[in-house]
């Protein structure tokens, strides 16, 4: 099974900061196996992983963001049909053709370890994955080996996921 993301096309806000962006909204990606993982709403991001371009799908960059800063990543415990039966995942006010993703209770929530050659693989997937807009063949190869690069990741992971506070704008920001 191919990966797909569940939610729609990223909605971000600019930050005062230089080339930094917050999330408006929760996005979801399931992977090839149908484990389902959570880029929170609030989470602060430069929107990019490798060279400093937006031109592809950037909901490709959050989770790997998120797994570079805390080597962690957020797992959904619920499929898609629960997620939506709860009412989680619901049809978007704004647009017919995509979904949108409500505040996921922490109970359905889990904390998973992520090394870097996790979660540079799982960047590669999300890319073949990505449709907004198609993602060249090139493109995907190219970024996943520059992740590979990433020196930053040998002085990240200090934070953990703190699944109280993931919606919290305040922590988020630090």
């Amino acid at each position: 099974m191919k990966g797909s993301f569940l939610t729609g096309s990223a909605k971000i806000q600019q930050l005062d900061k230089k080339g930094m962006y917050r999330l408006c909204a929760n996005e979801l990606y399931k992977d090839e196996d149908g484990t389902i993982y959570l880029a929170w709403r609030n989470f602060q991001t430069d929107n990019f992983t490798w060279i400093n371009s937006n031109d592809w799908d950037t909901r490709c960059s959050h989770i790997h963001d998120i797994g570079c800063k805390y080597h962690q990543i957020v797992k959904v415990n619920l499929n898609e049909t629960k997620l939506k039966e709860k009412g989680i995942l619901q049809i978007s006010p704004y647009s017919s053709n995509e979904l949108i993703c409500n505040d996921i209770p922490k109970e359905y929530l889990e904390v998973i370890k992520a090394s870097g050659h996790k979660i540079n693989n799982m960047f590669y997937r999300m890319l073949k994955a990505a449709d907004c807009p198609k993602t060249p063949k090139f493109i995907q190869i190219l970024y996943r080996c520059g992740v590979a690069l990433n020196f930053k990741w040998f002085i990240s992971g200090k934070k953990k996921i703190n699944l109280e506070k993931i919606y919290n704008r305040k922590w988020n920001e630090k």
